[in-house]
Order: C-alpha cells, then sequence, then structure tokens
C-alpha cells in the first residue's frame, strides 16, 4: 500500500507551455475576431523569461484522482483542494486544505485537513485527525527538495518543447490559450521522466520503482496573461495505465491549478507556537 499512497501524493504533473510559428486564433467564445500579432514561439520565449525572474506566487489547486487496481479488486478515489503560497529563493512553501480519500471495501471515507510550512531547512505539517503539528526528518527534507528541483518552470517548458506542433494556440481578450489533446507511445515517454523522477525522489534512493506506463489519454489547458506572460492557468486531466512491481495500476486525474499575486509574496514565517509543539517524526 506504501506504493499507492506515495502515487496518491504525486498531485500534478508539473508541465508547461510549447513553442512553434502558429499565430493565435480567437476561440469561439470571445469577442476577438483577429489572429494575434505574436507567434506561439515568441509567447513560449516571452514565458521563459518571465519564469527565470518569478520570486514568489500564490496558488490554489484542485485535484481529483482514481486508482483502480484490478489485481486487488481495489479503488482508491482521493481528491485535494489545497491553497499554496511559494517563494522561490530561498524556499518557502505555505500551504493549507483539506484532502478526502473515499473509503474502499469496509473502510470510511478519510477526511483530513491539512496545514504545512517547508523551508529548505524544515518541513512542519498540521494533519487534522491528530491535532498536532509534525517535524518531518531531514531524509525527508533532502528528497522533497529534489522533487522540488524537478518542477523548475524553465526547466518543464524546455522539456515539452519538442511536443510544440501538438498544441492548439488560441486567444481570448485576456489570455493566449495552449490546448493539447494526445494519447500513445510519444506522450508516454513525455509523462514517465517526470513520474518516475518525482516517485523516486519521494521513495528515496533506497527503494527501487520499476513502472512501466501507457498513457490512454492527455489533455492540457493552458492559460498565459497577454499583459504580463504569466502563467495563471494549467488543468490537466489524465488517464493511464502502470506496471509497478509487476502490479497493474489504472490511474485518472483531474488537476486544475490557477496562479495569482505573482511576485507579491515577501516572507513566509514559521510561527513560533508551531516550532514549540511539533513533534518530531
Amino acid at each position: 500500500m506504501k506504493k499507492w499512497t506515495t502515487l496518491l501524493a504525486v498531485a500534478t504533473l508539473s508541465l508547461g507551455l510549447a513553442a512553434c510559428n502558429e499565430t493565435a486564433t480567437p476561440t469561439k467564445e470571445t469577442d476577438v475576431t483577429q489572429t494575434s500579432k505574436l507567434t506561439l514561439k515568441e509567447v513560449y520565449d516571452k514565458s521563459i523569461k518571465v519564469s527565470e525572474e518569478l520570486k514568489s506566487v500564490k496558488a490554489v489547486v484542485d485535484m481529483k484522482q482514481t486508482m483502480h487496481l484490478p489485481d486487488q479488486d481495489l479503488n482508491l478515489d482521493f481528491s485535494s483542494i489545497m491553497d499554496m503560497e511559494y517563494i522561490i529563493e530561498p524556499m518557502q512553501i505555505y500551504q493549507k486544505g483539506t484532502t478526502t480519500m473515499l473509503g474502499a471495501d469496509e473502510m470510511e471515507d478519510q477526511v483530513m485537513d491539512i496545514e504545512s510550512y517547508i523551508t529548505k531547512d524544515a518541513f512542519y505539517m498540521y494533519e487534522g485527525t491528530t491535532k498536532q503539528w509534525m517535524k518531518f526528518p531531514q531524509e525527508m527534507m533532502e528528497q522533497l527538495m529534489s522533487a522540488t528541483d524537478q518542477s523548475n518552470p524553465v526547466a518543464q517548458l524546455k522539456t515539452i518543447e519538442s511536443y510544440l506542433e501538438d498544441f492548439t494556440f488560441e486567444q481570448d481578450k485576456k489570455n493566449y490559450i495552449l490546448t493539447l489533446e494526445a494519447s500513445g507511445e510519444k506522450f508516454t515517454k513525455l509523462v514517465q521522466a517526470q513520474v518516475n523522477e518525482t516517485l523516486q525522489n519521494m521513495v528515496g534512493d533506497q527503494e527501487e520503482m520499476n513502472m512501466d506506463m501507457t498513457i490512454n489519454s492527455l489533455n492540457y489547458l493552458i492559460h498565459i496573461d497577454k499583459d504580463s506572460f504569466q502563467t495563471n492557468k494549467v488543468d490537466l486531466v489524465l488517464d493511464m495505465d502502470m506496471m509497478i512491481d509487476g502490479e497493474k495500476v489504472n490511474m485518472k486525474q483531474n488537476v486544475k491549478s490557477d496562479f495569482s499575486n505573482f511576485n507579491k509574496i515577501d516572507e513566509i514565517v514559521i510561527p513560533q507556537e508551531v516550532i514549540d509543539s511539533a513533534v518530531e517524526i
């Protein structure tokens, strides 16, 4: 069960934008009638520059995920809504929200209120069922830092640059809109590298995870603000089959991420009462 719990913790795959030489056509729902002056390549380049200069951001992430384990005749349904503040350097993260795991067989539904503070030196988390702050060990911090490195926005932008011809490029009054509807081996390679790296960082070097996957469908909706070129929305719908250490799993994931308050968060301070009351794990 540890591996499935680890998989459920992978809340979103941090993919970004693709680049091509098309201009953005108006969406059907907008009053905009002209194509954009900028090509997708130009929007991509400006987004890269903005991402490199990003200092802080607020995010709201709404995720729903279902895992089916046919060998065990088991379904695991997981959802979460998280508000997060994130300072890039030095790394500081505050998040608060609710996670729900629907009961399987005779298990009851589990609803947990979660709050956490994360810095490069410390990781504190409050879990509502125990009503206790916990401080996690340095080894987990190192794994968390490694996983955070993998979500570098510039690295993600460059990762999918080779898939540029697969994105549709549109616009409305406020945003450039990128959409992707995909499946098959080509996109399996895109997702697999990031999932493997994320999971291995989470379980650590001492536990090898052998995983094969097939992407049944992969849909993206990405909004880039026309004025700031900040990415303010990333929606992901993913359906994939996996073989993990010989056991088959189907995972369906729907993640909606909205971003705001770019470069407006100056500091995240861990309250002293959290530090004093935390139990070391």
